[in-house]
């Protein structure tokens, strides 16, 4: 489609409109991040995702919002921040292994 004709009408799995600038996430890998471009290609429309630089069919996306691409994006990375970290520990997810030994 040509600059400056109308927008591609998108929408997500759940019919929330996907524009350029949308953050998403890709369903079946758990691939998140920034809508960088719409294209309309035989009766299916793609959007360019800016993690991958692939396209991905709008029908197996979900709009979420940019903090959920912030936190994965890290994760990615490796570079979590250390308060963020703390935050997300609860009694659950802390394990106490001092009493842990091997056998031998």
């Amino acid at each position: 489609m040509a600059e400056g004709s109308d927008p591609i009408p998108a929408q997500d799995l759940n019919g929330t409109p996907i524009t350029i600038g949308s953050y998403v996430l890709y369903l079946n890998t758990g691939t998140a991040g920034q809508v960088t471009e719409l294209k309309q290609e035989e009766g299916t429309i793609w959007a360019l995702v800016d993690t991958t630089g692939l396209y991905y069919n709008i029908q197996v996306l979900v709009v979420t919002d940019a903090n959920a691409v912030k936190v994965r994006k890290e994760r990615e990375t490796g570079e979590i921040d250390k308060d963020d970290l703390v935050r997300q520990q609860t009694p659950a997810t802390v394990a106490d292994i001092g009493q842990v030994t091997g056998g031998g």
